[in-house]
């Protein structure tokens, strides 16, 4: 991998690895009139009170939120791993290792999760709290849920980059 591929590929995976820890632990999924909702946290005026911080603690009463969170955790831990293994790529000399391979495949996994929890959330979220993409709307998507889109997106294209860097390293 030629070092301008590896740094365009590492920045894009810092961006992607922030957007992900950013969507994961802010509370604006869902954004009603008086509060808003995230994976981990309920928020209404400036009191949030966090999942793990209910003394009746359940993580949710809908399906479709803990599988959102665990596919999330999945998507943030592999991001994570990737990020480990390509800054330590940086750093060794192998010559007859592929890395970027192994990256691209942390990080299609990482697309594949994120973007099911967000398709999951966003669809259920529609059919069951009425859930609309305007602002407009009494319920609507709130920005940690784009993050988390977005997210997903960039997983894909620096999976992408790591990919197509890895089949010029075969020579």
């Amino acid at each position: 991998m030629n070092s301008c591929t590896a740094i365009t590929g590492l920045i894009l995976l810092v961006v992607t690895n922030l957007a992900c820890i950013v969507s994961f632990a802010t509370p604006y999924w869902l954004n009603y009139e008086s509060k808003t909702i995230g994976l981990w946290a309920e928020c209404e005026d400036q009191k949030c009170e966090w999942v793990f911080e209910k003394s009746d603690y359940s993580p949710s009463d809908k399906d479709y939120v803990i599988a959102s969170q665990g596919l999330m955790s999945v998507g943030l831990a592999v991001c994570l791993i990737a990020l480990l293994v390509a800054t330590l790529a940086l750093c060794c000399q192998c010559t007859s290792c592929n890395h970027a391979g192994f990256v691209a495949g942390l990080l299609i996994t990482a697309f594949l999760s994120m973007g099911i929890a967000t398709a999951v959330y966003g669809i259920k979220s529609s059919k069951d709290e009425n859930a609309k993409v305007s602002n407009g709307a009494p319920v609507h998507f709130g920005w940690s849920f784009w993050v988390a889109v977005g997210a997903a997106g960039m997983a894909m294209v620096t999976s992408l980059i790591y990919g197509c860097s890895s089949k010029g390293t075969d020579e």
